[in-house]
C-alpha cells in the first residue's frame, strides 16, 4: 500500500471515528432530554390525578396515587421532580404514620439541598407530638430551629417545643421556653397562647392567683383573639377549683356571652350545672344541665350531662326520676360503653339500697345480659356484678308466708 492510500483509509477511520462520537453524544442528549422529559410527564400525572381524585373517601385512590408518585422519585431519582414527589406524596398521609415519617426521612437523607427539608422534619415532628412522643417531637422540632432559623416554620417549632414540655408535665421549663417564645416572637400570633398556656400551668401547679392575673392580662390584651375564649373558660376553671363558685358562673356566663362559637360552650354550661349542684342548688344545676342536654344532645359531654342529672335527683332522693335519667344514658346507643354500662348498675344499685330486692335482681340481670364485658376503668362496682352476686340478693329476697287453709 501506497503512503497516499494509506493517508486516505486513515482519514476514512479517522472520520467514521467522529461520526461515531458525535452519533454517541446526540444519542446521549437525546437520552438525558427523554429522561427528564419522562419524568415531568410522570410527575405532572400524578399531581394531575392528586387534584382531581378524592382520596379521603377512597382508600384505593391513596394507593394509586402512591404508585404514580414514586414512579417518579423511583424511576426518575435524579430528575428534578424526585423530591417533589417524596413530599407530595408524604404530605397526603397523616404525619403519624409510619409511611409518612419513613417518606420524609427519605427526602432528607437523598435530596439535603431540597426546598422541603424544614418542612420534612417539621412535619414529623408534629407526628411524634400527636403521639405523645414528646421527646422525639423536640428534637425534630430543636433542628428546625437551629438549622432553618430564617424558615417560617421556626417560630413555630419553637412554640411547640415549649408546648412538648408541657406534654412533659414539665412546668418550670415549659414556662420558661414560652417565655423565651415571646421575647423572641413578640409579633408572633401565637403570643396570647403562650401567655394562655402559661396560666393554665400556674393553675396546674395550684398557685391560682398568679395564673387568674395572667388570663386576665390575655384578655385585657387580646381580647379577641384565637386563644380569648380558653384564657376566658380556664379563669373561669381556675375560680372552680376555689371553690368560688358564684364567680365561676359569673366567668362563664361571660365566655357564653362574649365567644358563642367557643368551643367550650357545652362544657361551660354543664360546669355552670355543677358550680350550683356544689352549692346545694340542685334545681338550678338540673336546669344548667338538661339545657345542656337540649342544646348538645349529641355533645361531647352528653353522657356527663346526663349521668350528673340522675346524681342529682339521687341525692333529692327522688328515686324514679333518677332512675328514668339513668335508664336514658344505658339506653342511648350514641353514648360510650362505659357511662351506658355504669348507668345500667345505678340502676340495680338504687333499687337494692332501697332493699327493693326483686327491681335489683332485674336490673343486674339485665345489666349482665347487655353489657358483658368489663369496663375500662379499673375496679368498677358494675363489672363485680356476675350471678353469684345475684343470687346473694335473691337470698335476701322475703319469702311470702303461706296463705291460711280456707275454713269449711
Amino acid at each position: 500500500m501506497t503512503l497516499r492510500k494509506s493517508l486516505i483509509v486513515l482519514d476514512v477511520i479517522i472520520i467514521a471515528l467522529a461520526i461515531v462520537v458525535v452519533f454517541s453524544l446526540m444519542a446521549g442528549r437525546n437520552s438525558k432530554k427523554h429522561y427528564y422529559q419522562n419524568a415531568q410527564e410522570a410527575y405532572f400525572k400524578a399531581e394531575k390525578a392528586a387534584a382531581s381524585w378524592d382520596i379521603g373517601s377512597d382508600p384505593g385512590k391513596l394507593y394509586e396515587l402512591s404508585n404514580l408518585y414514586r414512579l417518579v422519585f423511583d424511576d426518575y431519582p435524579d430528575s428534578r421532580w424526585a423530591d417533589d414527589a417524596i413530599y407530595r406524596l408524604a404530605s397526603k398521609i397523616d404525619p403519624s404514620e409510619e409511611e409518612a415519617i419513613i417518606l420524609y426521612r427519605r427526602l432528607i437523607k437523598d435530596y439535603p439541598d431540597s426546598e422541603y427539608i424544614d418542612k420534612s422534619l417539621y412535619t414529623i415532628g408534629m407526628g411524634n407530638y400527636s403521639k405523645g412522643l414528646f421527646d422525639a417531637a423536640i428534637a425534630e422540632f430543636g433542628e428546625v430551629i437551629t438549622n432553618y432559623q430564617s424558615s417560617e416554620l421556626a417560630e413555630k417549632a419553637f412554640f411547640n417545643v415549649a408546648m412538648c414540655r408541657y406534654g412533659l408535665r414539665k412546668w418550670d421549663q415549659a414556662t420558661l421556653e414560652f417565655q423565651d417564645f415571646e421575647a423572641r416572637y413578640p409579633q408572633s400570633d401565637l403570643v396570647d397562647d403562650a401567655r394562655t398556656y402559661r396560666g393554665i400551668i400556674e393553675i396546674n401547679k395550684g398557685e391560682f392567683d398568679s395564673g387568674i392575673e395572667i388570663f386576665e392580662n390575655v384578655l385585657n390584651e387580646f381580647p379577641r383573639s384565637d386563644s380569648s375564649d380558653d384564657a376566658q373558660f380556664n379563669l373561669a376553671s381556675a375560680y372552680f377549683e376555689q371553690d368560688s363558685y358564684d364567680k365561676a358562673i359569673e366567668e362563664l356566663e361571660r365566655l357564653m356571652t362574649e365567644y358563642p362559637e367557643s368551643e367550650f360552650m357545652e362544657e361551660a354550661q354543664i360546669m355552670i350545672g355543677s358550680s350550683y349542684e356544689e352549692q346545694d342548688k340542685d334545681e338550678e344545676a338540673i336546669a344548667a344541665l338538661q339545657k345542656a342536654l337540649m342544646d348538645y344532645p349529641d355533645g361531647q359531654y352528653a353522657s356527663k350531662a346526663e349521668t350528673y342529672v340522675a346524681y342529682i335527683y339521687h341525692k333529692l332522693e327522688d328515686i324514679a326520676r333518677a332512675v328514668e335519667a339513668y335508664q336514658k344514658v344505658a339506653d342511648n346507643t350514641k353514648y360510650d360503653y362505659d357511662s351506658r354500662k355504669n348507668a345500667a348498675y345505678r340502676i340495680g344499685e338504687l333499687y337494692e339500697l332501697q332493699e327493693e330486692y326483686d327491681k335489683a335482681i332485674e336490673a343486674y340481670t339485665k345489666l349482665i345480659d347487655r353489657f358483658p364485658k368489663p369496663t375500662s376503668k379499673p375496679e368498677h362496682p358494675a363489672d363485680k356484678i356476675d350471678k353469684g352476686y345475684i343470687l346473694g340478693l335473691q337470698q335476701k329476697t322475703p319469702v311470702a308466708p303461706p296463705q291460711a287453709a280456707a275454713s269449711t
